[in-house]
């Protein structure tokens, strides 16, 4: 595992303007390098408005969010977006593939704005392109699917490839929101186990959202976000 705190959330409160209570009030939480983390919660619990905290999309207060050393409320918004672009690779629950893009073309569009990942790629033996093929290789696409059109690709092959995405680059963080809701149990679980293998190989954080409580046996660490949300708020 790599060394080193990669997200910490210090007494952690958040109100929507106009909101008559907080939705998250979360004392500490901190989630080491390298680890692979499932947060689960019930829906309306708040955990799609932690994810934007921890991806810098919505502002906590100085000192609540820490992701990879960087308190992000001492950040402007545009040192937020490029830590998002080159460290934080998002698997989003309805993937967001641009549908006529090739799933190669699409996966290479997560360096397009981030020249950390550029940096990453250019150490590694292959142009972009063959770096984009061999990962969704390793994620279990064919080189005949990975050059095919989004839309024309199976819901679990499109996963694969909202994955290759996220890890094209070697983020830092990978936060899975809901990914596997659209899957049957075996393919779920075949998906976790690549997203694991892909995480290792690069000693990758991994942050996996979900409602269901079974996948936690796959996990080092599950964490009940109910557990540790000491607020009573319900609207996400």
């Amino acid at each position: 595992m790599t060394q080193g705190t990669c997200i910490e959330l210090r007494q952690l409160a958040f109100q929507w303007p106009g909101a008559s209570t907080p939705l998250l009030q979360i004392p500490h939480l901190q989630i080491e390098r390298g680890e692979r983390v499932l947060l689960r919660g019930a829906s309306g619990s708040g955990k799609s408005t932690l994810l934007s905290l921890i991806a810098g999309v919505h502002q906590a207060k100085p000192n609540q969010v820490q992701v990879l050393g960087q308190d992000l409320a001492k950040l402007s918004q545009r040192q937020r977006d490029r830590l998002r672009a080159n460290e934080i690779g998002y698997i989003f629950q309805q993937f967001n593939l641009l549908p006529y893009l090739s799933a190669v073309q699409n996966v290479m569009l997560a360096a397009k704005f981030a020249p950390a990942r550029v940096q990453r790629l250019a150490k590694a033996t292959g142009t972009p392109r063959e770096l984009a093929l061999q990962l969704l290789q390793q994620l279990g696409l064919s080189e005949q699917d990975s050059l095919r059109p989004a839309h024309q690709l199976s819901v679990g092959q499109q996963q694969r490839v909202a994955a290759a995405r996220a890890l094209f680059g070697h983020p830092a963080l990978i936060i899975a929101d809901e990914p596997t809701s659209a899957l049957d149990s075996d393919h779920r679980d075949n998906f976790i186990e690549v997203l694991f293998d892909a995480c290792q190989a690069h000693g990758t954080t991994l942050l996996f959202v979900t409602h269901d409580g079974s996948l936690a046996h796959h996990f080092e660490r599950a964490i009940e976000l109910g557990e540790i949300n000491q607020a009573t708020g319900v609207q996400q």
